[in-house]
Order: structure tokens, then C-alpha cells, then sequence
């Protein structure tokens, strides 16, 4: 007893010293790790400048307007023209401007002018040009030929804005060499030109006066036919039309009268005789218009009216029916 006594004494001792110790000792601090921050608080001097910049704007891809190139509006036309024989074949080709409503407008307009034979073994471009809108446009027209087939002959025909008639009006006789494709002009007067089949002449119906030239333009005979005819106190009347015979010794035309008042014209036919002098109507006062284009065998013209329609006249008779 008295040991467990001593042993409990020295228990209660340590637990005193233990309690007193805890009482007066400083308390232990822990010790802890600072880690450096993972984002600056103040941005480097070029961050800094940055960030009193504008924000940056999404890249913008400028792009250059090209004007677009507005090809004008056109229409092509084409005109064949064959040759008595049928050996050869005139082509006249034309793009004129147009308007939005289809009408022709502009200030210029191409032309060409081709002959070519049948079998393709000659071909000669005559006319490749520009030429400017007036009070209307040219075109080469009234083609015929000599006798032979070795001559092209044409005018410049013009179509004016307005024209009453069928007539239209012509400036300028041109023949083409088609052994070499060569033109010459035969002459620059307006009216109705139209050369012989022998080559050697051509006509020129101008106003009142009927002249015929020799190739090199001069003047070899003259007719005044309007007293002949009983027109010199008329003003409403219009010549057109103007054939050779195929025998070179006669004329014919037509007299369109009353042309102030178009659906009041009316056509006569015209014969010159070349050899007699004689110039005479052999039919007249028909209603509408009506133009020679050919003289056909024998003693018949071939006509055509206003619409395009073709006649035959028997200038013997007088009488005209309707073509083939």
C-alpha cells in the first residue's frame, strides 16, 4: 500500500509540472509558404499603353468597284441579193443601236457590203464601216448588173424618218469590178441612178430632167419629160422606179401622184423610148404604190407595191396581175 501511495505522489507531481508549463509558455506560431501571385496586379508598361488604345476592330475587306461595261443594245439585219445568172450573191449586213422600247436610236451605225460567188471560189469585201445616223440612215440598194455578169452596179439608197413614200431618194452610183473587187464611183448626184446592161451608160432621173451619161459622167443626152407627161402644175407628184429594157433602148419608171395625202396616192407607169423620143404613160392612176424593179423578157416590168407584194405589167397592154 504504502508503494501505490508513492506512485499516485509522483503522478499528481508531473501533472502539476505539466499544467504550469502550458500556462507561462509563448504559443508556437506556424510558419507559412507565400507563393508569388499568377497575374501581375500592375501590367508591364506595354500592356499598360495597350490598354489605353481604341479596342481593335474586325479587319474589313475593302474592295474596289469596278464599273460594270453596259454592252449597248443592237439588232443585226441582213439583206441577199442574187445575181440574174445565180453565179453571184450580194450581202448587206447592218447593226443599228436600239432603244429599250425596240426603236432604232444612237448616233452610229455599222455597215458591210459583201459579193461572193455561189461556188465559193471569189469573194469581195466592198464595204466595212461606221456611219453616223441623220435624218434617217443609207443603205446600198438598187443593185443590177451588166449583161455580161462582170459588173456590179448599186446606189446609196436613203430611208428618211418620216418619208411618205416608197421612193426614199438616192445619192451616188457605185459600180464593182468583180474580176478584181475593185469600186469606183460613177457619180455623186442624188436622184434615181441606174446603169444599162451594156456597162457603157446610166441614167439619172433628177427632178424634171431625164440625163443620160457616158461612164466617165458626162452628159450625153438630155429629156425633159414633165411637159410630155402634163406635170409642170402638178407639185404632188414623186418619180421612182427608174429600168433599163434589156436591150438598152428604153426606160420606164413610175409617177406616184397626190403624196401629201397618203392614203390617197396613185401611180402611173412611165415609157421612155430612147430611140423615138417618145415618152408616154402605159397605165395609169392606179391606187397605191407602186415601184418597177425589173425588166423582165419581152415587154414586162416587174413591180412591187407598198407591202412588198410583187406584180407583173404588160406595157404593151397595161394590164398587171399579181406575180409569182
Amino acid at each position: 500500500m504504502t508503494n501505490r501511495l508513492i506512485n499516485l505522489l509522483w503522478i499528481g507531481i508531473f501533472i502539476g509540472v505539466a499544467a504550469c508549463s502550458t500556462a507561462t509558455s509563448t504559443p508556437l506560431v506556424p510558419t507559412a509558404v507565400i507563393q508569388p501571385p499568377l497575374i501581375s496586379p500592375t501590367a508591364p508598361p506595354e500592356t499598360r499603353l495597350l490598354d489605353t488604345l481604341p479596342p481593335p476592330q474586325p479587319e474589313v475587306m475593302s474592295s474596289t468597284l469596278t464599273p460594270s461595261i453596259v454592252t449597248p443594245k443592237t439588232t443585226h439585219e441582213d439583206w441577199f441579193y442574187t445575181s440574174p445568172d445565180g453565179q453571184w450573191t450580194v450581202q448587206v449586213s447592218a447593226e443599228f443601236p436600239i432603244a429599250a422600247d425596240g426603236s432604232l436610236s444612237g448616233e452610229r451605225y455599222r455597215l458591210t457590203l459583201a459579193v461572193f460567188r455561189k461556188d465559193g471560189g471569189l469573194r469581195w469585201d466592198v464595204l466595212d464601216e461606221e456611219r453616223p445616223f441623220g435624218l434617217g440612215y443609207t443603205l446600198p440598194a438598187q443593185f443590177h448588173w451588166s449583161k455580161d455578169g462582170s459588173q456590179l452596179f448599186y446606189t446609196e439608197h436613203g430611208i428618211p424618218d418620216g418619208n411618205p413614200t416608197i421612193v426614199g431618194f438616192d445619192c451616188g452610183l457605185y459600180r464593182v469590178n468583180l474580176q478584181s473587187g475593185e469600186r469606183t464611183q460613177l457619180s455623186g448626184d442624188c436622184g434615181l441612178l441606174r446603169a444599162a446592161g451594156d456597162g457603157e451608160t446610166f441614167a439619172a432621173l433628177q427632178g424634171n430632167r431625164l440625163l443620160i451619161h457616158n461612164m466617165a459622167g458626162q452628159v450625153v443626152r438630155e429629156i425633159a419629160f414633165t411637159n410630155l407627161l402634163q406635170l409642170d402644175n402638178e407639185s404632188g407628184w414623186q418619180a421612182g422606179g427608174l429600168v433599163w429594157s434589156p436591150e438598152n433602148g428604153r426606160l420606164a419608171f413610175s409617177v406616184l401622184k397626190n403624196i401629201q395625202q397618203p392614203a390617197e396616192i396613185h401611180t402611173s407607169f412611165v415609157l421612155v423610148d430612147l430611140l423615138s423620143g417618145v415618152v408616154r404613160y402605159v397605165a395609169e392612176n392606179r391606187a397605191g404604190q407602186y415601184l418597177p424593179i425589173e425588166w423582165g423578157e419581152g415587154d414586162t416590168l416587174l413591180v412591187v407595191d407598198a407591202f412588198g407584194l410583187r406584180y407583173r405589167l404588160n406595157i404593151r397592154t397595161g394590164e398587171i396581175s399579181l406575180g409569182e
